[in-house]
Formats: structure tokens, C-alpha cells, sequence
């Protein structure tokens, strides 16, 4: 089996673990933003099995597999925006002592980062399927 097969299923992995963070479990934080209601960062329902090994597994098989430069600038968006809103705003989340106020605003600024990472994705996924299918030009 040829490794560039898995990038696609992989990325969708990730592009649907966002995808529902960002239709189901943002919109109830932003509902009722309690401090310190994210589960432990390994503990059941937390969000780091959409990401690991998924994501980092999707990301270097598209970088092996030698996929579309603007699939790759696409995942280099993705992965710098997870980045941020996992070591900047995760830990809000976490945290019993901010106030709800905190934990709100935090709540908007991962949903548009969240919003980012998702059109990110999905656009790296339809580029590395269209680099797939295209048909080789004189033929």
C-alpha cells in the first residue's frame, strides 16, 4: 500500500475531531463557560485523541509523501493555529480560578482558531486529492 493513500483518512481524522469540537463542545462552553470544566489533557473524552497520532501522522506523510506545496502551507497554518490555541488557550479552560468572563472570551477566540484550522484542513485535503486524480498533461 502506498503511504500517500493514508494522508487523506488521517487528515479527516483531524478535520472531524475539530469539527466537532467546534459544532458541539464550543458552543455548550460558550453556552455555560465554567472555569476548569475541560477533562484532564488524558483523561476519556479529551480532545488530544483527535490529534495525536492523527494529526502529527498526517502531517509528515504529507510532507514524505511530496504532497502540493499549497496542501502543505495549508497544514503549516493548521498545525501553528492548534499550536497556539493548545498551549495558550487549553489551559484557561482548565483552570477553576478565572472567571466565567475569562473562560468565555477564551471560548471565542479557540472558536475562530478552531474555524481556521478547520477551512485550513479541509482545503489541504481537497488540494491533495485533486494532485491525486489529476490526469498527467498529453495523454
Amino acid at each position: 500500500m502506498r503511504l500517500s493513500r493514508l494522508v487523506v483518512p488521517l487528515l479527516c481524522m483531524w478535520l472531524f475531531g475539530n469539527l466537532y469540537e467546534q459544532i458541539v463542545w464550543n458552543p455548550q462552553l460558550l453556552a455555560d463557560p465554567r472555569p476548569g470544566s475541560l477533562v484532564g489533557v488524558f483523561a476519556a473524552g479529551s480532545p488530544v485523541y483527535y490529534y495525536l497520532p492523527w494529526a502529527p501522522l498526517a502531517v509528515v506523510l504529507a510532507v514524505v509523501t511530496r504532497a502540493p506545496k499549497p496542501a502543505l502551507g495549508c497544514l503549516a497554518v493548521s498545525v501553528a493555529m492548534k499550536v497556539l490555541l493548545i498551549t495558550q488557550v487549553n489551559p484557561v479552560f482548565r483552570d477553576p480560578a478565572v472567571s466565567r468572563d475569562v473562560v468565555h472570551d477564551n471560548a471565542v477566540l479557540w472558536a475562530f482558531g478552531n474555524g481556521v484550522v478547520v477551512i485550513a484542513v479541509a482545503a489541504a485535503i481537497l488540494l491533495v486529492q485533486r494532485a491525486r486524480h489529476r490526469v498527467p498533461s498529453g495523454t
